[in-house]
């Protein structure tokens, strides 16, 4: 094993970059790892892979530094700027759209706004600032030929905003939902140069989805709704917009009236093809349908499951079910749709039972947000404003004061094929093992190999793997540490760890580390590795 170290400067830090070449396994290989020592109570970092061109890095140390840092796709060092925040101001989103970095920051109860946007091969970074609405809760922001666009919730009521870069004044746009609604999503139409806005709507008993198409001088030029059969209600959606114009609208449904706590019950997922005036077609797909939906259960408990639903199915009924999902970004490959979502469910914990929300942290909460803060903000955004896990009549069902929110957890993914009219072809499943996060996203990423699929995990310092072909398993799930390679080393605990697929055949994985050395003590860092499958 050999083991290089360069050390470089990052403000007060030392950047510290380990080069390794390891075999953990015959499928994975970590070829470089970055280390930069951390404090943990005021700083945070965000990661942003740019594919074969490399990596930024965003770091904020304290209330108003930050900086920006560009490395290449060995992670050696190809820029570093540094800049100053209004104070306390704490990032919002990022959007990147394949030339340049746009980051929104503001800070909590403030009218003030900025955007730093940064074009990532020669470093050069551009503020603009702009008022805008108090306590405006942000759910999307995109930048679309220099215009960014938000959407989110103000005073339970949604807003669409346009900000240009060359003017810097707020645009409020596309009012006129009836009911209860919130914008679920924001795509943008390239060829006939439209913003595609989808709304989820509530009105009476009924909840459909909503989609509306805006011209640049803020017109609405076409509008549709995503109606389901009578009997049924659309819980969540999402619209996507593919290479080769196809929009497809996709998320929960559930039966209308049957509810839980006062809440919706999630039966399936639908898709529906949504290109022109009228959707072309909306298919509904149960979750009893799947074949491999429940093997993430022990086998007793899937026996017992798929017993009650062949018991239902021969009576002309279906088992109702309660199942929330995270849709993952659509792809068309070989005349079929292929999607991944992944099943979570929100957990608590008696507040008063503890005194303080607090749990345990090593490493404190990125960019200087308290973490009763962060916690309200990714409780609302789930509950309230996310894009795809947003029902409009269940903010109010947990505001209980005597529970606070303590993630999500994970139970399994599904990845599934769909014909071009939508029919469900394939399906297979990937279980989690105990993965849990405060932020809902996205926890698996594939890449395809001819007609296999690779689906790959991270959590706790470790890799989880497995490989599928249609409903094949080709290789089950495997698990790789994600070793520092340095003698002596232990890791004590591991947090927020991610992974992306990065390029070819390599991801980057990353978080922060508490590690103990037998000859050195022991440090806390932030790691990225890159892995090669």
């Amino acid at each position: 094993m050999k083991i290089n170290t360069l050390k470089k400067k990052l403000l007060s830090l030392n950047f510290i970059i380990i080069l390794i070449i390891s075999l953990f396994d015959a499928n994975a290989q970590s070829v470089e790892r970055v280390e930069i020592p951390t404090r943990g109570d005021d700083q945070g970092f965000q990661v942003i892979t740019l594919g074969e061109e490399g990596v930024l890095l965003l770091t904020k140390i304290g209330k108003i530094n930050f900086n920006i840092t560009k490395l290449d796709n060995q992670l050696h060092q190809s820029w570093s700027k540094n800049g100053e925040l209004e104070e306390n101001q704490s990032m919002v989103d990022f959007y990147r759209d394949g030339r340049d970095v746009y980051f929104l920051f503001s800070k909590y109860n403030s009218d003030l706004y900025q955007i730093i946007k940064v074009s990532t091969g020669i470093g050069i970074i551009q503020k603009f600032f702009f008022e805008n609405i108090r306590r405006f809760e942000i759910s999307e922001f995109k930048v679309f030929n220099e215009v960014a666009y938000l959407a989110g919730m103000v005073k339970e009521e949604p807003v669409l905003m346009s900000v240009n870069f060359n003017k810097m004044q707020p645009r409020i746009l596309a009012g006129g939902i009836k009911g209860t609604a919130s914008i679920s999503s924001l795509d943008y139409d390239n060829i006939n140069d439209l913003l595609i806005v989808s709304y989820s709507v509530k009105k009476g008993r009924s909840s459909y989805m909503a989609v509306k198409r805006i011209n640049p001088n803020g017109k609405i030029v076409e509008q549709l709704t995503v109606e389901p059969e009578e009997d049924y209600g659309l819980l969540t959606g999402k619209l996507f917009s593919l290479n080769d114009g196809t929009q497809l609208m996709i998320g929960n449904y559930g039966f209308k009236g049957y509810q839980s706590n006062g809440g919706p019950m999630s039966q399936g997922l639908y898709i529906s093809k949504v290109d022109g005036e009228t959707p072309e077609y909306l298919k509904m797909h149960s979750f009893t349908d799947f074949k491999n939906f429940f093997k993430f259960l022990p086998t007793k408990q899937q026996e017992k499951i798929e017993k009650k639903i062949k018991k239902k199915k021969g009576k002309g009924d279906d088992l109702k079910l309660n199942y929330r999902v995270l849709v993952h970004e659509i792809i068309k490959k070989d005349n079929q749709y292929v999607l991944v979502a992944e099943v979570f469910y929100p957990e608590f914990r008696n507040y008063n039972n503890y005194g303080s929300p607090f749990y345990g942290s090593a490493f404190g909460s990125p960019f200087g947000l308290g973490y009763n803060s962060l916690n309200a903000m990714r409780f609302s955004r789930y509950y309230g404003l996310n894009s795809w896990a947003w029902n409009p009549w269940m903010y109010s069902n947990y505001s209980n004061n005597n529970q606070q929110f303590d993630g999500f957890k994970y139970t399994h993914a599904i990845i599934a094929g769909f014909d071009l009219d939508g029919k469900l072809v394939w399906d297979n499943s990937f279980s989690f093992d105990n993965v849990k996060s405060m932020e809902l996203k996205e926890k698996v990423k594939i890449r395809y190999e001819g007609d296999e699929i690779s689906l790959v995990y991270s959590n706790k310092g470790k890799l989880a793997t497995k490989i599928v072909r249609g409903n094949e398993v080709i290789e089950g799930i495997k698990t790789i540490d994600i070793d520092t390679q340095k003698e002596g080393d232990k890791v004590r605990d591991t947090a927020t760890d991610e992974i992306e697929y990065w390029y070819q055949n390599y991801y980057l994985a990353w978080g922060y580390q508490r590690i103990v050395n037998r000859n050195e003590g022991s440090r806390r860092v932030f790691y990225l590795n890159k892995i090669a499958f």
